[in-house]
């Protein structure tokens, strides 16, 4: 079970959201380097296979100050991260340590991160990837794209990467705006990254680590996903042109 976080004024009261989905074995260690770094872990079953769920609700007896959320059939990640996100209101948290559960972050760069976040509370700690050669060439250009994309609907370029899975969001500022996201699924870390900027939440970028294993399970779908990712900046660029005038107001005041 999850210990409910006791809140001092002005307190960072910081939580891991781990959703799982196909990636229950890699969990383990997930959770585990969580455990030992004492954050307390909000693990999202999202509609794992009998087997899987099975495996999480022994990784959330095996370990102390965890808790597992269930979901009955795959909802894709955001419904996962909404899912934590709420849990984590609930508990009493302050800020959200989202990881991804295949294990390809670098976890030692935890206690950065968490420090960055105590030092900077009102800001979305953000990291961006640093890949060594198992990296897929396709996934590294995609994510070029995207960012392309991304620094269009930001009218900005300070956001060096949109899709990496390994963020502290501030629930104050990050939770309204996830309950009114569109994607759910791969789409999910652009639309939050890209609608907090445009909230004006302040972003701070550090490297981390990322391998990709050669017997590790992907989940994306390199059609569909890909479908849902142009979906997703074609949605980010209608809004930001309703946006326009806010956008370059902000760039202007900033400049003076």
């Amino acid at each position: 079970m999850l210990a409910r976080a006791k809140i001092v004024d002005n307190a960072v009261k910081v939580c891991a959201i781990v959703p799982v989905y196909r990636h229950e074995n890699a969990s383990r260690h997930v959770v585990k380097s969580l455990v030992d770094l004492n954050i307390p872990v909000i693990l999202i079953d999202d509609g794992n296979a009998p087997e899987g769920h099975e495996i999480l609700v022994q990784i959330a007896k095996e370990f102390a100050n965890v808790e597992l959320v269930t979901h009955k059939c795959n909802l894709g990640k955001g419904a996962a991260m909404r899912s934590g996100m709420d849990a984590a209101i609930v508990a009493g948290f302050t800020h959200a340590l989202q990881v991804d559960a295949d294990g390809q972050h670098d976890m030692k760069a935890i206690p950065f991160f968490i420090n960055e976040t105590k030092e900077h509370p009102e800001d979305l700690i953000c990291g961006y990837p640093e890949y060594d050669e198992s990296v897929p060439k396709a996934r590294e250009q995609g994510r070029k794209i995207t960012n392309f994309w991304v620094a269009i609907e930001t009218l900005s370029l300070k956001i060096p990467d949109a899709m990496c899975g390994f963020r502290v969001y501030p629930l104050k500022t990050s939770w309204p705006l996830m309950k009114r996201l569109h994607n759910n699924r791969m789409g999910f870390d652009i639309e939050i990254i890209v609608r907090l900027a445009w909230s004006g939440v302040p972003m701070r970028f550090f490297p981390v680590k990322v391998n990709y294993p050669k017997d590790g399970v992907s989940n994306f779908r390199m059609f569909h996903d890909n479908v849902v990712i142009s979906m997703t900046h074609t949605m980010l660029c209608i809004g930001m042109f309703f946006r326009l005038p806010l956008l370059l107001s902000r760039r202007l005041f900033k400049k003076k």
